[in-house]
């Protein structure tokens, strides 16, 4: 069988579980010698920049720092936290030889596990979840995130998370953010860009209260931006912009109280009113349309802020924004917005490719940006690990089935350019209560196979993957 006659069906039974990598044919421009120094694909070349970008031409890709074709296939949260706990911290001394954390043999031990780990699963990319601090200078390319506001629903944030984004102070916070994480790594060739907030609440789905979900929870419901701004006092530059709408939208003050139940005497009441209101949703109130309003110039202005301080101090590299929680999906307009300050469109969705792709179909097509998938897995449960975070599977060999169902699916897609895996490490109920993250290997390093080999097979025929949009077999799909 030739890859002229190949179609993606075939290239997933010959992938598929149990069999070996000898049986799957390539495109022939996949082996060690044809990849750059960044893992990027030799024999789709683009001008060299000396940093990470994105190019559209058969397809969207990242190009390396070196004029290399390059897709993202990566790992989130390889961090020493995972094997520091009560349960597997003595066998990770004895393994590195350490007693103490500060000690260069633990660093040492534990960067080797992790470059080690990234090749045994056949990846390319150290995710945005990772502190990288331990790592110091990385020669894989890797994300950096930056949390010039900290509103992610996991974190349940209250209404001080939410700043006032008009405000002087606010791009100093963001400025006090960039000094410490971008001004250092702005010549780094192996940075590929910046992530913003992971999931940030912006909608009143997103502040839902919501109970075990695949991508987390249960979390109480949470504020929203436009409440909390309107509900300060009449100094913060927040609070004129909402009063400024609110004139617009309601001709007299009378029917801006039918609407709140208040009972304001003029707009200049309003505006010196604060707390006046539920910071969360209000079943009495029909504010639906004036939070919406609100809300898109609240991230307009955040974005112009954000995205100001990261060129301030880094030209050279991307800006993946906010990592949107497709599972509650902002509105078009919002990822609109964003997508005009940002380079791609940063997602995150737990689920088959079938649950997502009329959701990538609708953003590409608003957008005209490249797709890059953030952050998720499939998850299997064991006893030490009842109720872990991503799609539930009920064997590892169906979660490897899973994983090549979508990876192969959306490599495939001209738009797409980017997944890392949620979980290195299983995190043991012992440690997170409510939900546990899944990894690809047990708290004391035991694989859970055939996921390492299916990973890596597929690793190694990434970009023939990549490369299948423009296959004639595509239309077969």
């Amino acid at each position: 069988m030739t890859s002229s006659n190949f179609t993606r069906r075939d290239f997933v039974k010959a992938i598929g579980i149990g069999m070996t990598a000898a049986v799957i044919p390539s495109t022939g421009n996949i082996n060690p010698r044809s990849l750059d120094r960044f893992g990027g694909l030799e024999s789709v070349r683009f001008d060299s920049s000396g940093f990470f970008r994105v190019e559209k031409a058969d397809r969207w890709w990242f190009v390396t720092p070196d004029g290399a074709a390059f897709l993202s296939f990566g790992l989130n949260h390889p961090d020493k936290v995972y094997l520091l706990q009560d349960y597997n911290i003595d066998f990770w001394r004895a393994e590195f030889g350490f007693q103490d954390l500060t000690e260069p043999a633990f660093r040492e031990g534990f960067i080797k596990k992790v470059m080690k780990d990234l090749t045994t699963f056949g990846m390319n990319t150290i995710g945005t979840h990772a502190q990288k601090e331990i790592f110091g200078k990385l020669t894989v390319p890797y994300i950096q995130g930056l949390f010039f506001v900290r509103t992610p629903y996991w974190l349940e944030p209250s209404a001080e998370n939410f700043p006032d984004v008009f405000s002087p102070a606010f791009e100093q916070s963001c400025e006090r953010v960039a000094r410490k994480l971008v001004m250092p790594k702005r010549n780094d060739p192996f940075l590929i860009g910046y992530t913003l907030t992971d999931c940030p609440v912006l909608t009143d789905l997103d502040a839902a209260a919501h109970g075990p979900d695949p991508w987390g929870g249960p979390s109480p419901e949470a504020p929203t931006w436009p409440r909390v701004l309107r509900n300060m006092g009449p100094n913060a530059p927040g609070k004129r912009v909402f009063v400024s709408l609110a004139r617009k939208r309601y001709s007299t003050i009378r029917k801006f109280n039918n609407v709140y139940k208040t009972h304001f005497l003029s707009f200049d009441e309003l505006l010196n009113a604060e707390s006046w209101s539920s910071a969360k949703r209000s079943g009495d109130i029909e504010d639906a349309d004036d939070n919406h309003t609100f809300l898109t110039r609240i991230v307009e202005q955040y974005y112009k802020a954000a995205c100001k301080i990261i060129r301030k101090f880094d030209t050279n590299h991307l800006i993946f924004g906010d990592i949107l929680n497709a599972q509650t999906r902002p509105p078009d307009d919002v990822v609109s917005l964003i997508a005009g300050h940002t380079d791609l469109v940063t997602y995150q969705f737990y689920g088959g490719y079938d649950e997502q792709s009329h959701i990538l179909d609708r953003w590409s097509k608003l957008t005209g940006k490249p797709l890059f998938h953030a952050d998720s897995c499939f998850s299997v449960p064991y006893k030490e690990m009842p109720a872990p975070i991503g799609a539930v599977c009920p064997d590892q060999e169906t979660r490897a089935r899973r994983f090549l169902d979508f990876a192969t699916q959306a490599f495939s897609r001209p738009d797409f350019v980017g997944w890392n895996w949620c979980g290195w490490v299983d995190a043991w109920a012992a440690w997170k209560k409510k939900r546990q993250h899944s990894g690809l290997q047990d708290p004391f390093g035991r694989y859970h196979h055939p996921m390492p080999e299916t990973m890596a097979r597929f690793g190694s025929h990434l970009y023939d993957y990549g490369q299948w949009a423009k296959a004639p077999e595509k239309s077969q799909l």
